[in-house]
């Protein structure tokens, strides 16, 4: 029986609220270093960065953080200073910087039969931006990586989750904007996921193939 619905953040709950290339220029030309069409260096950057050292760092978030610095001065070509990197990190700690996605609430709306949780490949400004945006008390649990201290795909963010939820696989399903992330690193748990545009158009849709399964009368295999 399905009890519980997880979400991922970035790309299927929110948005930036402007290209990332727009404001990395004009936060960067605050400091005097001036760029141009950073939207193709950041989408490089982002794919190229690799994985953050969670081995290396005794705090999840000193991870996340270095690995952003990283995935920054990919995108511009060249190192940056601290005052420029804590400008560009603080803005996106502000909902501000972010918008919600068109059929968000209204999906979430009728999940009320599910217990609700967040996986995401995120920090700890995940729950600040989620807060400010009021989305924030929709979920249970706002589980970002660097809590986890591991990013989907690997399948133990998804295991810490069920640990957290104290739920088995086949109780929750999930959902994400990612084939990799969100379709590839649930399975890895033995957790169901689904792609938005592949499995599912749209939340709404998610939501209601949860309700779906969840009133599929268990066999006698079941638990």
């Amino acid at each position: 029986m399905i009890e519980a619905l997880l979400f991922d953040a970035a790309g299927t709950l929110i948005a930036p609220a402007e290209p990332v290339g727009d404001t990395y220029a004009r936060i960067l030309a605050s400091h005097g270093l001036v760029h141009h069409d950073l939207q193709a260096g950041f989408i490089r950057a982002f794919a190229t960065a690799g994985e953050p050292d969670f081995d290396h760092h005794s705090d999840g978030d000193l991870a996340e953080r270095a690995w952003w610095r990283r995935v920054v001065e990919l995108s511009v070509g060249q190192t940056v200073t601290d005052p420029m990197f804590t400008d560009l990190f603080d803005h996106y700690a502000s909902g501000s910087a972010w918008r919600i996605l068109p059929g968000v609430e209204d999906a979430l709306d009728t999940a009320g039969g599910f217990r609700l949780a967040v996986v995401s490949n995120f920090d700890q400004r995940l729950h600040h931006v989620l807060a400010e945006l009021g989305l924030a008390d929709r979920f249970e649990l706002i589980l970002p990586s660097s809590a986890a201290r591991a990013r989907k795909p690997s399948p133990a963010i998804f295991l810490h989750a069920l640990d957290r939820l104290g739920l088995r696989p086949d109780q929750v399903l999930h959902v994400g904007d990612s084939e990799i992330a969100d379709g590839q690193g649930p399975a890895n748990a033995g957790i169901r996921g689904h792609v938005l545009g592949r499995d599912v158009t749209d939340l709404a849709q998610f939501v209601r193939l949860a309700g779906e399964m969840a009133k599929q009368p268990r066999t006698t295999d079941d638990p």
